[in-house]
């Protein structure tokens, strides 16, 4: 049985481009034949607007993400933010592009989940990274603060602990305990990071450039700050709008959703 989250496998961006738009995520809303349409709706809760869907080839089952392009004449004349297509905007180490007091850097810098959990609220997805219904994702950033939260009082816990015994003196679970810790977070934040890079990627139709195949999970895994700090920019156009440290997409009020 497939979760919300499964694709179906052509749409990726190493595989096959065959248009210069940017795409959608689609949730089926049933299973369905391949070639079948229906309407869908896409965009910010709110202000959604509907779009015809063509069943992709193979077909697809109830709950199945998939890929369609955003048709041209989509919200024409509306604001919008415009991210590039095909490649990504600028590099993984460019973080001083926007500025050396940009919260796009320094977020990334020190807080790197906090960031990555802005670019998951302003995609819309959910918190490991993955597109998913609106009741999933409109609360991505709580739930993503919430956990770093809980592992910061977690970590402060044990320290606060271990420093009221003695250094010959230290419980064997405090340091199992931190350890255990440790690992969790770092797991989920490796992941979840990988799989939002892998969607933008696939929203914006970006193929791999290095280590095929495993170009996610290496830069979640050996550059995450400059991984989010790269996502940010590419899918802010700060050029138009203003970032912003304490918001929970990392733009400014008035800046269009990205569809």
């Amino acid at each position: 049985m497939a979760s919300e989250t499964d694709y179906k496998e052509a749409p990726f961006a190493d595989e096959v481009d065959k248009s210069n738009s940017v795409k959608v995520h689609i949730i089926a809303p049933s299973t369905l034949p391949e070639g079948y349409q229906f309407e869908a709706e896409v965009g910010a809760p709110g202000s959604k607007k509907t779009i015809n869907v063509d069943v992709p080839p193979g077909g697809v089952i109830e709950g199945q993400v998939f890929l369609i392009p955003l048709p041209d004449d989509f919200a024409v004349g509306e604001p919008r933010v415009n991210v590039p297509i095909g490649q990504w905007k600028d590099g993984t180490f460019d973080m001083l592009k926007a500025g050396i007091f940009h919260p796009s850097l320094w977020c990334g810098l020190c807080f790197t989940q906090i960031a990555m959990a802005q670019v998951m609220q302003r995609l819309r997805f959910n918190w490991v990274g993955e597109p998913a219904p609106d009741a999933a994702t409109k609360n991505t950033f709580k739930v993503v603060l919430t956990l770093v939260l809980c592992y910061t009082v977690f970590t402060v816990a044990l320290e606060m602990a271990e420093a009221s015994t003695g250094y010959y003196q230290v419980p064997a679970w405090i340091p199992a305990l931190r350890f255990i810790g440790g690992v969790m977070f770092t797991i989920y934040s490796i992941y979840s990071l990988m799989k939002t890079r892998e969607n933008v990627r696939a929203k914006y139709s970006i193929p791999e450039e290095k280590c095929k195949g495993m170009e996610d999970l290496c830069c979640s895994m050996w550059c995450s700050c400059c991984v989010v700090s790269q996502m940010a920019r590419h899918t802010g156009e700060y050029e138009t709008y203003k970032g912003r440290f304490c918001s929970e997409t990392g733009m400014a009020a008035h800046t269009p959703a990205i569809v």
